[in-house]
């Protein structure tokens, strides 16, 4: 579990990283006399965590929404019911 658990972390910690420079760039204006950013780059590092759980969430929930059930209980009433 442990390990499962590091690579989920580096996988959210890449993903996040990912968003930070996509934000910044965007978000990065460099002139000749000087670099302006409309927003801290403190808020945007805190904001690109924040995304990367959010969308990693929503994958997995959206992988579990097309697995197969594998949990489930079959009784002879429920066969006895499809004969009827």
């Amino acid at each position: 579990m442990e390990k499962e658990k590091k690579q989920a972390e580096a996988l959210s910690n890449d993903l996040a990283m990912r968003i930070y420079v996509e934000l910044i760039g965007r978000n990065t204006q460099i002139t000749e006399s000087g670099v302006k950013m409309n927003s801290s780059a403190a808020n945007i590092a805190a904001l690109s965590i924040r995304l990367a759980e959010a969308f990693l969430k929503a994958d997995d929930e959206a992988v579990a929404a097309k697995a197969p059930v594998t949990t489930y209980k079959l009784d002879g009433a429920d066969i006895a019911a499809w004969t009827k």
